[in-house]
């Protein structure tokens, strides 16, 4: 709520911003390159600080205030545009990354879940270069969704994508946060993408 940041070189990026999302919805937020969207999606993960505001997830505040809680303490999910795999580890290995708090065992049933849910359960030993750019984006998503996150926070998630396959692979990506009800945030400057995946824009 009421969120203010000025970046290095004096720019206020995030002006007295609020945005408050209700479980489970999907929420895009829709602009042109440099209006403060992927500013406003670091700073709800934690990896930006703010200059004044809040951020609050569950009614907690995690920004503001004086607190500062670290990203991987959130409960949130974050996917970028580039999917920052990692080539040289499988794709089972890839999910089972974030879930080393588990153990072993959980985390691999946990991750071949997440794989499955993304239609990729077959192909966990193979490595990410040997994926087509759409399977790669449902890589990323389930690495994303592996940790079973409250709240999801995809930045630009589809942009990297031809458009042959962009249509295709967003809806499939789109079914997974349908069922796995997680609150999100997509930061898209693509206006018919909004509308097909946002509840609200």
């Amino acid at each position: 709520q009421g969120m203010y940041y000025w970046d290095d070189q004096g720019r206020k990026v995030l002006d007295g911003f609020s945005l408050a999302l209700s479980a489970g919805e999907i929420v895009c937020l829709l602009g042109e390159s440099g209006s403060g969207k992927s500013t406003a999606l670091r700073v709800a993960a934690g990896i930006q600080r703010i200059d004044s505001g809040t951020v609050a997830i569950n009614d907690e505040i995690v920004s503001g205030g004086g607190a500062h809680v670290p990203p991987d303490r959130r409960g949130i999910g974050l996917m970028f545009q580039d999917f920052a795999l990692f080539p040289h580890l499988t794709l089972l290995q890839n999910v089972t990354f974030g879930l080393k708090r588990l153990g072993r065992a959980a985390a691999v049933t946990q991750a071949r879940q997440a794989l499955r849910r993304v239609g990729l359960e077959d192909r966990a030993e193979d490595y990410p270069h040997m994926l087509s750019g759409g399977q790669q984006q449902r890589l990323a998503l389930a690495r994303t969704i592996a940790p079973r996150p409250g709240v999801l926070l995809l930045d630009e998630p589809f942009s990297s994508l031809d458009a042959r396959l962009r249509e295709a692979v967003r809806a499939e990506a789109l079914a997974v946060l349908r069922e796995t009800r997680a609150t999100t945030i997509i930061v898209t400057h693509d206006p018919e993408e909004a509308m097909i995946l946002g509840d609200r824009i």
